[in-house]
């Protein structure tokens, strides 16, 4: 799971008065009348913050009044993010995922926007569609879409062309995988030197993309309960262990906690990897022209949990009005166009993604296609449910629980949270 999942904590120690004070700096003074204004804005990708910086000057050359400090933090972001704005202090404008904003948002940390947007005649309807509804809550929208994460299916051409067969297609099946995998797969005098392809244990590109496909519903709607040992959960996981277990296409879960299944596959360990657009830019670099991606294999049906990152604002903001400026220019089409240059990140504004498509000779206008198949990435009022999750999955993957045993507990552990869970 890339960076945007993993820079989750909770906020402990003395660090926090010091983080609360410093990421307040932009919150004083008017703004009203044209007064000079200085917002303070937060991201949490290093790799990003040049084209954010860009786009600070843009936006202050169209409004000279407002100045932006953009920083990233160090360290692990969400947790800094809690400890300012459980101060009552934090940054007027913030990057969040979506199990982040859910907790966020229920403690009151967020601004609502609705009436700043219906003020304006501002549109949502110009973005991914599952993106804006990952930021809402009650109806109402708390966030601008950022960008969005695809998962796909990652292949070594040249691996394909000496096994002799057709490269994957938008049409194939689990089958389909199951069955390229098999033949790309090479094992001399007992030991493998190529696998067919990497199935590493991450719920967000490998385990929750197999399950939707099946049928399964993961968070209940009204996000007090999962179902993931569903009779269609567990066949999924059930499939993908067999590809694991029985047809050793893939390094087991022991190896794969030893060795970087993207380092594998841009080794030519590996011939195939379901990966996110995040790892395009990565895998290109690293396999020029032997790189491409295709749509998933489906299932029952075509499917993936699509997530994106949000721009959201301080509730406590002394300037709502500049901050909405702000956020407005964040969710056009000039800031998606800007985004998509970099190659780093498909726009959640649709329009710009024809730039990102050309960040790289791949099949990304097909890939970026495929999001209308997405399925917002299961949150609840707080990232704590996924902690049994992600304990049993990591058991079943490397031998320690049956699948149907795993799923069984993860459901009733994440469960038994949920239900003390609530706004």
């Amino acid at each position: 799971m890339n960076q945007r999942f993993r820079l989750r904590g909770v906020a402990a120690g003395m660090a926090a008065c010091a983080i609360g004070l410093a990421a307040c700096s932009g919150s004083g003074g008017s703004g009203a009348g044209g007064e000079k204004v200085e917002l303070s804005w937060w991201v949490a990708d290093a790799n990003q913050l040049d084209v954010m910086k860009q786009a600070a000057e843009a936006f202050t050359a169209k409004h000279p009044n407002i100045t932006v400090d953009v920083q990233t933090q160090e360290g692990d972001y969400y947790a800094k993010l809690q400890t300012t704005f459980t101060a009552g202090n934090g940054p007027d404008v913030t990057w969040i995922d979506g199990p982040s904003f859910q907790k966020f948002q229920s403690r009151g940390f967020l601004l609502d926007v609705t009436e700043f947007a219906e003020r304006d005649g501002f549109s949502f309807d110009p973005f991914v569609q599952p993106i804006v509804e990952l930021y809402k809550a009650d109806g109402k929208h708390y966030g601008i879409p950022k960008d969005m994460d695809s998962i796909g299916l990652f292949y070594n051409k040249a691996m394909f062309d000496a096994a002799g067969l057709d490269y994957p297609t938008g049409d194939w099946t689990w089958n389909d995988l199951r069955d390229a995998a098999k033949k790309l797969t090479i094992v001399e005098g007992g030991e493998t030197k190529q696998w067919g392809i990497a199935l590493p244990d991450s719920a967000y590109t490998v385990q929750f993309p197999f399950m939707v496909q099946n049928g399964a519903t993961i968070m209940n709607e009204d996000k007090k309960s999962v179902n993931l040992d569903s009779p269609e959960a567990v066949e999924a996981i059930e499939f993908v262990q067999s590809m694991i277990r029985d047809d050793k296409v893939s390094p087991d879960g022991k190896f794969l906690l030893e060795n970087d299944p993207a380092q594998l596959f841009q080794s030519g360990k590996v011939a195939m990897i379901y990966d996110g657009s995040w790892m395009v830019r990565g895998y290109y670099d690293a396999l020029k022209e032997n790189v491409d991606v295709s749509p998933l294999p489906q299932g029952k049906q075509k499917a993936f949990t699509i997530h994106g990152v949000g721009w959201v604002a301080n509730a406590k903001t002394k300037h709502p009005d500049e901050v909405w400026e702000l956020m407005k220019f964040l969710g056009s089409e000039e800031f998606g166009n800007m985004q998509a240059e970099t190659g780093l990140v498909i726009p959640a504004y649709a329009a710009a993604q024809a730039k990102w498509t050309e960040a790289a000779p791949m099949r990304l206008k097909e890939y970026a296609d495929f999001t209308q198949y997405g399925i917002p990435y299961p949150t609840s009022f707080s990232t704590e449910w996924e902690q049994p999750m992600y304990n049993h999955f990591a058991d079943i993957w490397i031998g320690e629980e049956s699948v149907a045993e795993g799923l069984a507990a993860m459901e009733k552990e994440a469960n038994e949270i949920l239900a003390t869970l609530g706004k």
